[in-house]
């Protein structure tokens, strides 16, 4: 099922210390699970596409991270505007992802998922946004400003994956997607219901 994929891809978020190296593990998994979703409707399709460009951009930043790490001379300059670039990619991935998965929860009528939902995508993307600010080579007075905001990033970026698990794993157990796109979404409850209406128990 694509939402029990995405919700395995999306574990790599929790590693927000070094996630250069584990958002593009988390975009090729994620690949697969949007495939399957993507066919509902046109913010997974958005979602899909951007989660390509984000494996692809990543496994370059990525290399870029290691080799610098391995010693090799790489401007600090272009360093910060790469990972600048691959926090604003994943802002992409969850706007697209978020408006997409509300869309679906607005189809099989859940207003707290969507609401819940609503909530993820902004802070989500407010997260990412200031990531990719701090990323930036901002010059040296800044720097000390930077090291004191580095660990409370870490911590709501933290903050920020538990609540895309949650979220994810609400539509992983309660949205039904048939097999093929000829079917229409549904919820566990009104699957239930339906099925109790067309067959009642005797007495």
């Amino acid at each position: 099922m694509g939402f029990g994929i995405l919700l395995i891809g999306y574990v790599f978020y929790l590693n927000t210390v070094v996630p250069v190296y584990t958002i593009p593990a988390s975009a090729i998994v994620c690949l697969f699970g949007l495939r399957k979703l993507k066919i509902w409707n046109s913010g997974l399709r958005g979602a899909f596409r951007a989660d390509l460009a984000l494996a692809l951009f990543g496994l370059v930043a990525a290399g870029l991270a290691g080799a610098r790490a391995a010693g090799a001379p790489i401007p600090d300059l272009l360093t910060s505007a790469v990972s600048a670039a691959l926090c604003l990619l994943v802002l992409l991935f969850h706007f697209y992802l978020g408006s997409g998965m509300i869309s679906l929860a607005n189809e099989v009528r859940l207003p707290r998922l969507s609401g819940r939902t609503f909530f993820f995508r902004t802070v989500a993307c407010i997260y990412w946004f200031l990531f990719a600010f701090f990323n930036l080579d901002l010059g040296e007075k800044l720097e000390p400003f930077l090291a004191r905001m580095y660990v409370p990033m870490v911590v709501v970026g933290f903050v920020v994956a538990i609540i895309g698990f949650a979220v994810l794993f609400g539509f992983y157990t309660d949205i039904v997607l048939p097999d093929e796109g000829n079917g229409k979404p549904s919820s566990p409850a009104k699957e239930k219901k339906k099925t109790t209406e067309e067959d009642p128990k005797d007495d």
